[in-house]
């Protein structure tokens, strides 16, 4: 429960300091699920050409998060087998 209280928060605080036209231009999508298509790659490629530090800032943290994410994952891996073992012997 507290870990959704922070989320929150923090949601909360970056949302305060988003720029209001951080998205671009307001555009309509259309009804029809077979016609929905968001081409973001253009935009972003845009704002990135703007704003390269943070863009970089941003590849470098993605880059620490799949990082942290696989490290967690093989500790969890490794004390399941771990935990199996000993409850096996």
């Amino acid at each position: 429960m507290m870990f959704l209280l922070r989320a929150a928060l923090w949601l909360a605080v970056v949302s305060v300091f988003v720029p209001r036209d951080f998205a671009g231009e307001a555009f309509d999508l259309p009804q029809n699920l077979a016609e929905t298509r968001i081409d973001a790659g253009e935009p972003v490629s845009a704002w990135c050409e703007d704003n390269a530090a943070l863009c970089d800032a941003g590849r470098e943290a993605a880059r620490l998060g799949g990082f942290l994410t696989d490290m967690a994952a093989t500790r969890i891996e490794a004390a399941l087998v771990e935990h199996e073992a000993e409850r096996n012997s």
